[in-house]
């Protein structure tokens, strides 16, 4: 039997000199955006034909997890190598796929030397069976109906394509975003349904999802009455379910109803936290301590010594360059 030809590869050339991908990435996102570049690079390198599929949710968290990076970071980042022309916008669009169709060729002298092909650019089925669905559309007639009915047990195409909306993204998102919240460990169909009932109720759309939902979760971390920050809700957080149970919920979140109170003081006061050193830490509002044990606020994009003063409200932004809060 002959043995398996190797897909990855343990290594990959790393150019001395920066292109304007490298430039570009650190202007928006400092060394974050330098880090998530090679980071993936590695990823495409040790994954099974140099392609990464980031509609599985444990790949989903496990590429932020490396990458060290929020979802909306990810996906900002993702986005301007799509324009870029670095990363395949279709796989990327549709199948949430990351393909770099330079860094494979990059690897032609490997697989050279393997007397292997080159990896080539996946294609997945649901391309295929696009026309299909239009098809499907249409009312078949009774022979046609004969035909396509789906034996006992087994799902027909029809019901397979009524999972539009991508729950395992959603419930990834959330454990991602919503870092003070209770995580979910599993996706179940009542959890599906409440998703789908809260999509329709609002209307969104399956392109505008990820965006919706983002900024959604993103107001669920940054408040302090529902991540049980506020003294006003001692013991109390809200979950992934309280968030779809009802349209209730949903519509105070989507409105605002528990964001901070604005202006220059605010009697969402917190309790001092312990942090990683044992310390005590006055936060200030709308601040919190993250998973990884880092001070921050909003979307955890800040980094926020712990020796620095409460955040005054919600109009102010911390200012790494002066060590200090602005007022904006």
């Amino acid at each position: 039997m002959a043995r398996p030809k190797r897909t990855t590869v343990d290594y990959y050339p790393h150019y001395v000199k920066c292109g304007r991908t490298i430039y570009i990435l650190e202007a928006r996102f400092g060394n974050d955006g330098y880090a998530f570049w090679f980071k993936v690079l590695e990823v495409l390198g040790e994954s099974e034909g140099h392609f990464y599929d980031c509609s599985v949710s444990s790949n989903w968290e496990y590429l932020l997890a490396k990458t060290r990076v929020n979802a909306q970071t990810a996906t900002e980042i993702i986005g301007v190598l799509i324009n870029l022309g670095k990363i395949d916008k279709e796989l990327w669009e549709k199948n949430r796929v990351i393909w770099i169709e330079n860094f494979v060729n990059n690897l032609t002298e490997v697989y050279r030397t393997r007397r292997t092909e080159l990896p080539q650019k996946p294609v997945f089925k649901e391309e295929k069976q696009q026309p299909e669905k239009v098809i499907s559309e249409k009312t078949p007639d009774k022979e046609q109906l004969k035909e396509i009915k789906p034996a006992k047990g087994e799902k027909s195409k029809g019901e397979e394509s009524k999972e539009k909306y991508p729950y395992q993204d959603i419930v990834a998102m959330w454990n991602s975003v919503c870092l003070s919240c209770p995580k979910v460990l599993k996706v179940t169909e009542a959890r599906k349904q409440k998703m789908k009932t809260r999509f329709q109720e609002f209307g969104v759309k399956r392109e505008e999802l990820t965006d919706y939902v983002m900024r959604l979760f993103q107001r669920v971390q940054a408040s302090d009455f529902l991540t049980g920050r506020s003294t006003d809700k001692m013991g109390w957080v809200a979950n992934f379910d309280w968030v779809f149970e009802n349209e209730k919920n949903w519509v105070k979140v989507s409105e605002g109803n528990y964001d901070n109170k604005r202006g220059g003081g605010s009697n969402t006061a917190q309790k001092p936290v312990q942090a990683a050193d044992g310390s005590q830490v006055q936060l200030g509002v709308g601040e919190y301590i993250d998973g990884s044990g880092r001070r921050t606020y909003g979307t955890g994009r800040a980094n926020i010594p712990m020796t620095a003063a409460p955040r005054p409200s919600e109009r102010y932004s911390w200012d790494a360059a002066s060590h200090t809060w602005i007022l904006q």
